[in-house]
């Protein structure tokens, strides 16, 4: 959004610049024009880049339509109108402490953990058919499942 406000903006200035220049009374509002005209458009082309921190994978999403290439770590060439979704794919700790059920029918009281990770190549997988809020969806209710699964056998 901001790529075509400062696009619009830049061409305006630009309008204006080419016909102020003409006239000696305007050639300061002229130069001013000229400069706001390179500073929006210095911003616009800005808007064409962005950084994806170490660690993360960026998600391209254009108008609702997903990109199955993810971007890498660094910086990277976008389309402007994109928005780009950034998913860890650090290794994460997951902690829970539950009571669950002993094959005697007694609760214990249990502290476990789980590690993981997002697969880079499955990130946009993950985004179209999860979203960003994956952990809460899938892997701690599928976690808290199979641990109670696996004390109630012991």
């Amino acid at each position: 959004m901001f790529f075509l406000i400062f696009t619009v903006v830049a061409i305006v200035a630009f309008v204006s610049w080419r016909t102020m220049r003409v006239n000696p009374n305007t050639a300061g509002s002229a130069n001013i024009s000229l400069l706001v005209g390179f500073g929006a458009l210095l911003v616009a082309l800005s808007n064409c880049f962005t950084v994806i921190p170490a660690g993360n994978i960026g998600v391209v999403d254009f108008f609702g339509t997903v990109s199955d290439n993810t971007l890498k770590s660094g910086i990277n060439f976008v389309n402007p109108l994109a928005r780009i979704v950034k998913m860890s794919v650090k290794t994460q700790e997951l902690k829970e402490v539950m009571e669950v059920p002993s094959k005697e029918g007694l609760t214990v009281q249990l502290e476990v953990s789980v590690l993981y990770h997002l697969n880079p190549e499955k990130a946009a997988d993950v985004y179209k058919t999860v979203g960003e809020e994956y952990e809460g969806i899938i892997i701690e209710p599928q976690f808290r499942s199979v641990t109670r699964g696996v004390t109630a056998s012991f």
